[in-house]
């Protein structure tokens, strides 16, 4: 399915005009509500092209981008004000700053604080809202000259080769299709300098919107499209990178809708190779 094309990012009536020039997305939405079971006639058949269809909708990106921007309407952070604590942690113990990209930055909690510390930071995300409360924020907090904010899927962010010192990619890869994660990967890996750092977190098999369903976890569970099994990040990894951290753990998230748990893979890595 189309995304978001670059040169609509800052259209009032992005989504519209998108729409007119590709209909798939309201065929889909039509075709979902069509009662599959009596024009099969094979329940089986049924459920397994309907949760296809389904994900295929979940991973349409203007559905995505309008749950975020309900939530990030909110007053406050979204997610909180406080980043990561192990990028805190990492980041207070090197005096190495410089070029640093946020993918899925939302409304800052990390890019903010990456600038705060003297990186000049480059955020990407699909919410048009958080990047506009992000630059306000910025602005309110006299940042604003050390940010660079894209409205854009990131899987269409145009990275440039050998250019960041440090990635972060907090629920990013895990809110995209399994088939976009490793060309996804590619280009954060050429985009990084050698030497460089990537911090990840990704929700593993092992969390409740996985094992019990979206309704019973996070608001947001909807949304995301790729589980990762135990080890996945390091076997992606590997090749190219020097692990630093690798960790799962349960997590009670206090910051957005009811509490609920979530199960986290943690993964800081440093890039050992040069990008082809």
């Amino acid at each position: 399915m189309k995304r978001r094309p670059p040169w609509l990012i800052s259209s009032g009536n992005s989504e519209e005009a998108y729409r007119q020039g590709n209909s798939s997305a309201s065929m889909l939405n039509a075709f979902i509500n069509i009662d599959l079971t009596n024009i099969l006639g094979r329940s089986d058949a049924t459920v397994h092209l309907f949760c296809y269809i389904k994900q295929m909708k979940n991973d349409n990106p203007f559905k995505q981008a309008a749950g975020f921007d309900k939530v990030y309407n909110r007053p406050g952070m979204a997610f909180g004000d406080q980043p990561e604590p192990e990028l805190q942690k990492f980041v207070s113990s090197t005096a190495a700053r410089g070029k640093a990209l946020d993918l899925g930055c939302g409304d800052g909690r990390h890019a903010l604080f990456l600038a705060k510390q003297g990186f000049h930071v480059t955020g990407v995300d699909l919410s048009e809202v958080a990047i506009k409360k992000l630059g306000k924020i910025s602005k309110s907090q006299k940042l604003d000259t050390a940010l660079e904010l894209y409205h854009l899927d990131a899987r269409d962010f145009n990275y440039p080769s050998d250019s960041f010192d440090l990635v972060v990619a907090v629920t990013l890869f895990d809110h995209v299709t399994k088939k976009d994660v490793r060309s996804l990967f590619n280009k954060v890996e050429r985009s990084l300098k050698t030497g460089g750092i990537l911090f990840i977190k990704v929700h593993t098999v092992k969390d409740p919107g996985k094992i019990n369903g979206s309704d019973k976890a996070s608001e947001l569970s909807w949304a995301i499209q790729h589980y990762f099994e135990p080890n996945e990040l390091k076997s992606l990894l590997k090749s190219k990178y020097e692990i630093i951290k690798y960790v799962e753990y349960d997590d009670l998230d206090k910051s957005h809708g009811r509490p609920h748990f979530h199960n986290f893979d943690l993964t800081l890595a440093r890039k050992t190779r040069r990008p082809k």
